[in-house]
């Protein structure tokens, strides 16, 4: 599942510090955002994928689900280590 600000930096041909450059957003809200740190994408963000043609709900939307398949990986992992996770 791709992280729907990193797909729109990518469509843009951009890196990651370019876009905080260009757009003016805060590193440290960026940063949280791509993690999964914020609840939802921030307006600053949002508003420049909304400029590229994006659906804000469908954004966010995505967003959460990405944010939740997120945190799902991170308890399946341990336990695959672990063996008792069977693919």
């Amino acid at each position: 599942m791709i992280h729907p600000v990193k797909e729109c930096i990518q469509k843009l041909g951009l890196t990651h510090r370019a876009f905080v450059v260009l757009y003016d957003i805060s590193w440290e809200r960026f940063r949280s955002c791509l993690y999964g740190y914020t609840d939802s994408i921030p307006r600053a963000i949002l508003n420049v994928m909304v400029q590229h043609g994006y659906d804000e709900q469908e954004a966010q939307r995505q967003y959460l689900l990405w944010r939740k398949w997120s945190v799902q990986q991170e308890l399946i992992a341990p336990a695959a280590a672990e063996g008792r996770v069977h693919p």
